[in-house]
Formats: structure tokens, C-alpha cells, sequence
């Protein structure tokens, strides 16, 4: 009996010592993973202060780029479109004269940094990095071959190139190695550009919803805004709503504050499916206000005193209506993304240059927001416009496309594209609305609606003109069927619709969410639960400034969104 429990106990301990092993080793390669998923992280460490944080603050002092003796500013601007017949222009003195029509109104902080420091950050556009096999690439953009994974940043740090690339075709390449570098930060490349300690300055647009903070400290949740318009004292009025109580943030006169800068809207001609607020000629007015007695400034925070303000109750709600008042749009956090961002070898046009992207959702429709510097769908008389969401709708890089690794899109995109809702425009007109589809199969698949999810292209045929086949489906449903399309084809899908504001600046676009179609098992590729990654892009040609290149942006990626 002894000598029973006495091998049991041997076995025990081996069986304890092994699992202990397989433990270890498991440990070992959950360490191995998880270096290869973070590689920037690692990258990050080599910065940290004080605390053995990563800082990108320590990063900035490294290269010389961190701003001293800064000085921020703010300055609250409200903007309105109006009737060109509501303005007059007396020896360059420009004046509204009528403020019964006032549409769309918007407000916005421009914040101004003057610093100085070593060297200024140059941002190169003509490439990106992203983490692949445990290594930093450095993906170029090229007219002619796209983007292609050129080099890679080594653990010291410094650009390697890599691959059968001739300089000549990738403007990136052009730049002396040494001076290409990267921010484990922001992710982003830059070159560096002495500034012998003169003062540098820089400008930045902060739209709604604004952060705030309270007085005593800490930021402030779940603040809504409002812009009011009282009539009768010609005032524009931001207010706050917080806790129930409401505050005032910003006002100006729209009689007598000055005019900071007048646009002509676009006004292109629209077929069924699209809608714009106004008639006629229409401009676009920005004019400077000033911040209310509440509001203090510390540097880029903005801070509201909140005491004795009275209660009052208040029914604010995120539901989105398609019709050109993007009032529903101000209280919906997005994404930003850098003004004049521009591809070396694309055309600087600000009608394709993205500053902001939102999405929401209800129980049927999912609903997209984008802001470019210019106007959407602004083409000249021959050009094209397309918009377009990138949408992952497994979370999965594998399946779909990769923008701008295929074929003819130009900005990287670190997801797996494989459903998107899009429109175009002709000509300065409205052509149509429609889906698309990236995975296996094309033609047969997409009017059958049964999808199936996998690796796939962008363009019909390879670079030798070969037919693929599986790449990107294009349809419309109308009239109660379904019909793939192609460029130029007139004919709006009926549940997708798009609405602009009223100088072309914003638009909003409504898709239900069934006609992204279902997958082979039966379950709809967009509803309620799902976890998507998504971005925006646009592009379109630039005949209206006289230009015969494209232009063309995409946005940050909102990962993880939940349709709920």
C-alpha cells in the first residue's frame, strides 16, 4: 500500500513537472506573440520619462521637434450659408443684409500655436508604416505601381530599403534614406528641417462636438451642443448642455461681426437619391465670435465655469435625418484627419481633401458623415467624383482587399475591404449610389446574394490584362431587383441616399443596412452586433482647377465600431 502511494506520488510530480514545462513554454510563445503584435510598442519604449512610460513628448525632445515657449491661442468661429441676394459687397466692405434665411449653421475653434524649436517635422504623404511579420514597413505610393512595401524601419530605427524598386517610379525613394524617419506615435513618416530656434507656427480646426472641461478640473462626459439663432437680435449662440444645465460658449452678431471669409457654394445638378438645402446661388459666410464669461483658456484645454446655472431639462438624441441641416451630426464623435494631406503626384485639390468622418447607426440604416476642405462631387464640366466607405466587416485583413496594395486607389488603408456603400458623381452631377463587394466569386454571387468572405482584388483583370475571378462586385437595387454596375452607369440604388449641406462642404449618406446581402451561411454581412473596422475615402479628377491629375484622400480607421 505504501509502495503505491509512494509511485503515485513520483507520477504526480512528473505529471506536475511536465505541465509546469508545457506551461513555460506556452508563456514563452504568449511573450513571442505578443512581441509581434506590438512591434511599435516596442519601438515606444525607447522613449519614456520620468515614470518608465512612453512618452511622445520624450520622442519630440530626441529629434529636436518638441514645441518650447509655446504660446496657444483660440478663436471661436461660426459659419452659415445664405442666399447670394442676402449680401452685399460695398467696396470690398461685405455685409448680411438679410438674416431671415439662414441654413446649416456650424461652429468651429481654429487654435494657433506659435513655439520654437530645433527642427521642424515635415510630414512625407507619398508613404506610410504598418506592422507586418514583426517588422515596421514602409509601404510608397506610386502613380504607376500603387503603393508597394519598399523598405523597413531596423531596430535602430532607420529606413532599409528593400524589394526590385526603381527610385524613379516611388517619389518617397527620392529622399536620402537617412532623412526619412518615422513617429512610433503617430505612426506617421516625417523629415527633419533645422529651424536655427525661430519661431514656427501652426494652425489647427476643431470642429463639434469640442472637449471641455470644468473649472476644478478633470473633462466633462456627455456634453451636448447646440447652435441657437435669435432673430430678432441677429445673434448666433453656441450653448452647452451639461448635467441638464445650460450654458452659453460662444456668440457673435452676424450684423455687425466681421466677416472672416465668403465661398460660393457648389451646386450640382441632383437626380433622385440626392437632396441639397437651398435654392439658387447660395455662399457660405464664416465670422469670428467670441467666447462667453463662462469660458477660461489654458493653453488648448477650454474650461466652463458651471456654478450657479439653473437646471433645465433637455431631450438631445444622436438620430440622424438625411436633409442637408447636419445639425443631427454636431453631438456625434468622429475621426479627424489632417488638412492638405497631399500625395506628391496627385493634385492638391481641397474638393478631395477629408478633414472629418462619422458614422452612427439605428436599427435599420447605418449612417456615414465626411467634411472635405472644398466640395463634394465638385468635378469640372468632364471629370469624375467617387466617395466611397471601406468596410471590414469580419475584422480580418485577409479577407477582402487592402487599399491601394491592387490596383488604382492611392491612400494605405490597414484593413481587409469587403463591403462598401458609395457615390459618384459626372460632370458636377449626381449620377447614382451603390454597393460593393470584395470576396470570392464576382457576377453570379452578388445577384444571388449569397456572399462568401475571402482574400480578394479590386480591378476585373490582372496587371497583364488577365481575367480574374473573384475581385469587386459593384450593384444597385431598383425597383425591387438587383443589378451590378460599372463607371458612368446613370441610376441611383434605392436605399442608399446621400444628402448636402448647402455649400457642398458636408454630406451624409443613408445605406440600409440589407443591402450589403448576406454570406452563404445565411447571416447579413451589416446588422445589429456586428463589429466592423471602417474608413472613408474620396477621389475625383480636377478639371475645375484646370488641373488633369486626380486628387484623392482616405480617412483614420474607426476600429471596433459596434452597430447597436
Amino acid at each position: 500500500m505504501q509502495k503505491k502511494i509512494f509511485l503515485y506520488c513520483q507520477l504526480f510530480f512528473v505529471i506536475s513537472h511536465v505541465i509546469a514545462q508545457e506551461n513555460t513554454l506556452i508563456g514563452v510563445l504568449n511573450e513571442s506573440r505578443v512581441f509581434q503584435k506590438n512591434t511599435m510598442e516596442v519601438i515606444q519604449s525607447k522613449y519614456l520619462d520620468a515614470n518608465g512610460d512612453p512618452s511622445h513628448e520624450v520622442f519630440q525632445k530626441t529629434f529636436g521637434v518638441y514645441p518650447y515657449n509655446e504660446m496657444i491661442g483660440s478663436v471661436p468661429y461660426f459659419t452659415i450659408s445664405v442666399p447670394k441676394d442676402a449680401v452685399t459687397n460695398t467696396n470690398g466692405n461685405i455685409q448680411l443684409t438679410k438674416s431671415d434665411k439662414l441654413y446649416n449653421l456650424d461652429f468651429y475653434v481654429e487654435k494657433n500655436s506659435t513655439y520654437t524649436s530645433s527642427n521642424k517635422a515635415i510630414p512625407i504623404w507619398d508613404g506610410r508604416v504598418y506592422e507586418e511579420n514583426n517588422r515596421i514597413v514602409v509601404g510608397a505610393y506610386s502613380s504607376k505601381l500603387n503603393e508597394k512595401p519598399v523598405g523597413f524601419f531596423d531596430e535602430n530605427e532607420k529606413f532599409v530599403p528593400s524589394g526590385p524598386w526603381d527610385s524613379a517610379d516611388f517619389p518617397l525613394l527620392q529622399i536620402p534614406f537617412d532623412k526619412i524617419h518615422f513617429d512610433p506615435f503617430k505612426r506617421t513618416l516625417f523629415q527633419l528641417d533645422p529651424c536655427s530656434e525661430t519661431v514656427q507656427t501652426k494652425k489647427e480646426q476643431l470642429f463639434l462636438p469640442l472637449d471641455l472641461s470644468a473649472k476644478n478640473g478633470g473633462l466633462l462626459n456627455d456634453v451636448q451642443f447646440e447652435i441657437e439663432h435669435q432673430h430678432a437680435s441677429s445673434l448666433l449662440i453656441l450653448y452647452a448642455y451639461i448635467n441638464d444645465k445650460k450654458l452659453e460658449i460662444a456668440r457673435c452678431n452676424i450684423q455687425k461681426s466681421e466677416i472672416i471669409s465668403t465661398r460660393e457654394a457648389f451646386r450640382p445638378d441632383l437626380i433622385s437619391g440626392a437632396s441639397q438645402q437651398g435654392e439658387g446661388k447660395m455662399l457660405s459666410l464664416t465670422f469670428k465670435g467670441s467666447y462667453s464669461n463662462e469660458i477660461s483658456l489654458d493653453g488648448s484645454d477650454i474650461f466652463i465655469d458651471m456654478k450657479n446655472k439653473t437646471s433645465q431639462t433637455t431631450q438631445k438624441s444622436n438620430e440622424v435625418t438625411i436633409d442637408g441641416n447636419f445639425r443631427d451630426w454636431r453631438n456625434i464623435k468622429g475621426v479627424g484627419d489632417i488638412k492638405e494631406d497631399y500625395i506628391s503626384y496627385l493634385f492638391e485639390n481641397p474638393d478631395t481633401d477629408l478633414l472629418e468622418f462619422k458614422v452612427t447607426n439605428d436599427s435599420t440604416y447605418i449612417y456615414f458623415y465626411t467634411r472635405v476642405s472644398g466640395a463634394h462631387g465638385r468635378t469640372g464640366s468632364k471629370g469624375r467624383y467617387y466617395w466611397y466607405t471601406y468596410i471590414d466587416v469580419d475584422s480580418n485583413p485577409l479577407t477582402g482587399y487592402p487599399p491601394t496594395r491592387d490596383d488604382n486607389c492611392y491612400f494605405g488603408i490597414p484593413i481587409g475591404d469587403d463591403s462598401e456603400a458609395q457615390f459618384e458623381f459626372i460632370g458636377n452631377k449626381f449620377v447614382k449610389t451603390f454597393f460593393g463587394f470584395t470576396g470570392v466569386g464576382a457576377e453570379k454571387e452578388v445577384l444571388s446574394g449569397n456572399l462568401k468572405l475571402g482574400p480578394s482584388y479590386y480591378s476585373h483583370t490582372d496587371k497583364n490584362g488577365n481575367k480574374r475571378d473573384h475581385y469587386k462586385m459593384e450593384y444597385v437595387h431598383r425597383n425591387g431587383s438587383r443589378y451590378t454596375m460599372e463607371d458612368y452607369t446613370e441610376g441611383t440604388s434605392d436605399d442608399i441616399i446621400i444628402a448636402l449641406s448647402p455649400d457642398g462642404s458636408e454630406v451624409e449618406v443613408r445605406a440600409e443596412m440589407e443591402g450589403f446581402l448576406k454570406d452563404v451561411e445565411g447571416n447579413r454581412l451589416m446588422q445589429i452586433g456586428k463589429i466592423i473596422d471602417i474608413a472613408v475615402g474620396v477621389e475625383g479628377s480636377s478639371g475645375h482647377y484646370n488641373s488633369g491629375n486626380w486628387g484623392a484622400d482616405s480617412s483614420s480607421v474607426i476600429y471596433g465600431y459596434k452597430i447597436k
